[in-house]
């Protein structure tokens, strides 16, 4: 459904909450409506592939409320296993496999900044050429458009 690595990159800092810059090299919104054929067929190529993350966004909140409501719930437990009769032992196991699961999955994305690419010349095969040289051409445009979006944000 998607090439966006949005799991790969909450997984690489889980305990964070994170602002994302992606690069899209699909861009879901344009400037202008195409004025021929070619320019349709390139928007059509772009509403296709276009980026998929608002799933894995609205995913992310879910697992880090859902993982904020079992801390409380275990704090609840916590201060009251005298009166519940648990074992101690048991209870800081479950506690140790949360702890875990929330470093490896707690991050949620609290921003997300799109940043379209730019295609002066649009063209029918441009989703199927993964010449070195246009996959170079792309990395490059990509980082100095994120890199000019990142520090925008920074003066902010």
């Amino acid at each position: 459904m998607s090439n966006t690595p949005l799991r790969e990159v909450l997984d690489a800092s889980p305990v964070m909450d994170n602002k994302i810059f992606l690069v899209e090299n699909c861009p879901k919104k344009v400037d202008a409506l195409s004025g021929n054929l070619v320019e349709v067929l390139h928007r059509a190529r772009d509403i296709i592939f276009s980026d998929k993350t608002e799933h894995n966004i609205k995913m992310s909140g879910v697992i880090t409320r859902y993982l904020d409501y079992i801390e409380e719930l275990y704090q609840i437990i916590e201060n009251n296993i005298d009166k519940l009769q648990l074992d101690v032992n048991m209870l800081r196991k479950i506690h140790r496999k949360y702890k875990k699961y929330h470093e490896d999955h707690g991050a949620e994305i609290k921003e997300m900044y799109y940043i379209s690419r730019d295609e002066m010349y649009p063209h029918i095969f441009e989703n199927a050429d993964f010449s070195p040289t246009t996959i170079r051409e792309s990395i490059i445009a990509g980082e100095e458009k994120a890199n000019k979006a990142i520090q925008a944000h920074m003066q902010e």
